[in-house]
């Protein structure tokens, strides 16, 4: 079963809640939702200079190397649904179940060969990053930050 870590909102991530009004309501009816995939590993050191707005947050995970293995962008509507490859043979789906001024309410599965790995609905700030951390991969594991940006 997959080991996850999960950190939101930790030292300096973007995400500061902005005030609703009824207007903002209407007009919000997309995310554009990146999906960065990270190896952390000890047999490196050192962030990668993709990775700097991240660098105060991986401090908090036990690893010495960060590195950028790759980015996807899908831009998302309420209910609509992202599949994203990921290293490893595993594949990522998230949908998103609701938007306000405020956050981006966004459901996440992982599966792999054997099934689903990963279940769960995680709420990000606006412009915010959210850290889903856990699935091994050679020498160490894979970090998936979240943007959410609208």
């Amino acid at each position: 079963m997959l080991g996850v870590a999960l950190a939101a909102g930790v030292c300096g991530l973007p995400g500061a809640i902005h005030d609703a009004s009824a207007a903002d309501e209407k007009v919000l009816s997309k995310v554009q939702l990146t999906v960065l995939v990270v190896h952390a590993t000890d047999s490196e050191s050192g962030v990668d200079p993709r990775l700097a707005s991240l660098a105060s947050s991986f401090r908090y995970f036990k690893y010495s190397g960060f590195r950028l293995l790759s980015q996807q962008t899908a831009d998302l509507t309420v209910n609509g649904t992202s599949t994203i490859v990921v290293e490893g043979g595993r594949k990522l789906k998230v949908t998103l179940g609701s938007l306000d001024s405020a956050r981006a309410k966004l459901h996440v599965e992982m599966s792999n060969d054997q099934g689903k790995v990963l279940d769960t609905t995680v709420n990000i700030n606006r412009d915010g990053t959210f850290i889903i951390s856990g699935p091994r991969y050679k020498d160490g594991i894979l970090m998936l930050p979240l943007r959410a940006s609208y």
